[in-house]
């Protein structure tokens, strides 16, 4: 049994805007900082 690199396993990742996480636990977007799009 063989198992993922963990560049394997990020590059498969589904990436989500940091906004929508935010949204989800109660942080606004002027609270977030971001770098990058996801």
């Amino acid at each position: 049994m063989s198992y993922k690199s963990d560049i394997e396993i990020a590059r498969e990742a589904q990436k989500k805007p940091i906004q929508e996480i935010g949204a989800k636990i109660g942080i606004s977007d002027s609270d977030l900082l971001p770098y990058g799009h996801d």
